[in-house]
């Protein structure tokens, strides 16, 4: 699959907060989902039939993301673990340590903090840990 190719449409998307939506508090995903809002907590998404957590360009999340496929067009200030695969698209920024399987940098992405590769995405970010050097690609 083309990396970007789950922001180009909504379908297969079984939920979308858009850009006026503004969540507090941690929420549990049960689909793929895409997030044009703000979130402000934590995201989290079991593991199941290809889901995928979208942060579009306009989308901002404050707290962690575990998910099975994270895809990031906007900004994420928090740890992203991914049990398969995880997107950074240009122009997005990630402020936080990042567990993968696998990863896709885009040019003119940005993360700040650690890159961490895991042979099923379960490891754990430590909290409080130094977040390493910047890397933009």
């Amino acid at each position: 699959m083309k990396a970007g190719s789950h922001l180009k449409g909504l379908q297969g998307m079984g939920s979308v907060f858009g850009v006026a939506t503004r969540i507090e508090g941690t929420v549990r995903i049960e689909e793929s989902v895409r997030i044009d809002g703000k979130i402000e907590g934590n995201l989290d998404q079991p593991d199941g039939n290809a889901r995928w957590i979208v942060i579009g360009p306009k989308g901002e999340v404050h707290g962690d993301i575990r998910a099975q496929n994270v895809s990031v067009a906007g900004k994420v200030f928090g740890n992203i673990s991914a049990s398969e695969s995880i997107e950074l698209l240009e122009g997005s920024e990630v402020r936080g340590n990042i567990v993968h399987k696998s990863i896709n940098v885009e040019p003119g992405a940005s993360l700040h903090g650690q890159l961490i590769a895991s042979e099923n995405g379960s490891v754990e970010p430590a909290a409080n840990q130094d977040q390493g050097p910047e890397i933009t690609a």
